[in-house]
């Protein structure tokens, strides 16, 4: 069982003029990603979401599902929840309201939760609970 979860941070404005980026991180989280840990693209930090957003996030669902890796959407304000509610992608994706509870994986035989590692408080204790890698995209408008 591989212990990589990918997360992709967006930030900012989601539109026509940014989704570009947006499209690119998710493929890129995509190709890092390892079954089961999901693919978590947390837009926690957006301020605009538009359609574009919308349209790339279903996108990334559907390449997803193609290699087998589950896509999770953190959203926690109505800007950007409205959109997934309105289009009736929450069926689809049902946005969870914190990283932590993107990163709970259950299967069939187990619920693991992948978690960044903690600073141990004595120096010669090592942690071993599984890695996150993760991409920050600050998303801003074009020229």
């Amino acid at each position: 069982m591989h212990g990589y979860a990918v997360v992709v941070r967006v930030a900012g404005e989601v539109d026509a003029s940014t989704v570009r980026e947006l499209k690119n991180e998710i493929a890129v989280g995509l190709a890092l990603a390892t079954t089961p840990a999901p693919l978590v693209v947390d837009l926690s930090e957006v301020r605009f979401f538009a359609a574009a957003g919308l349209n790339e996030v279903y996108r990334g669902l559907l390449a997803a599902r193609a290699v087998g890796v589950q896509l999770r959407v953190v959203a926690r304000h109505r800007h950007v929840l409205r959109p997934f509610e309105a289009s009736g992608l929450d069926q689809e994706i049902r946005p969870c309201r914190t990283l932590a509870e993107a990163l709970a994986v259950r299967t069939i035989w187990t619920m693991r939760r992948f978690t960044m590692p903690l600073a141990s408080p004595t120096p010669h204790r090592v942690t071993s609970m599984p890695a996150v890698t993760e991409h920050r995209v600050r998303l801003s408008p074009g020229c």
